[in-house]
């Protein structure tokens, strides 16, 4: 399990450390995820 855990944790660095893949994550959770629409509500 602790071998799992640390390449798990190497693999999310990398995508992390990737500007394409954060581009990707910002546009799904703030466009197609409506995240930012969420907490907007959420503060009224």
């Amino acid at each position: 399990m602790i071998d799992a855990m640390d390449a798990h944790a190497a693999m999310s660095k990398q995508a992390l450390e990737s500007e394409a893949v954060r581009k990707g994550i910002k546009d799904i959770l703030l466009n197609l995820g409506g995240l930012y629409e969420a907490l907007k509500a959420a503060a009224a």
